[in-house]
């Protein structure tokens, strides 16, 4: 399950990454504070503090983030 691969990227040892949603929006998660979840939904707030409630089954993919600097 895509939660699953959520839940491993927080605990071990998180790095940015970006949610690839099924209509096309992309959501980063800069910080393991930004994203919520559970089996049902995932929470993500973006940088202006809007959250975005997800159903999982609307999350395509995980992409990394890319490192600046």
């Amino acid at each position: 399950m895509i939660t699953d691969q959520i839940k491993e990227r927080l605990t071990n040892g998180f790095q940015p990454f970006t949610l690839c949603l099924s209509d096309g929006r992309k959501l980063p998660v800069p910080h393991r504070d930004f994203i919520a979840l559970s089996a049902r939904v995932v929470v993500v707030i973006d940088q202006n503090d809007v959250s975005h409630t997800i159903n999982p089954v609307h999350i395509v993919s995980i992409e990394q983030a890319l490192s600046q600097g």
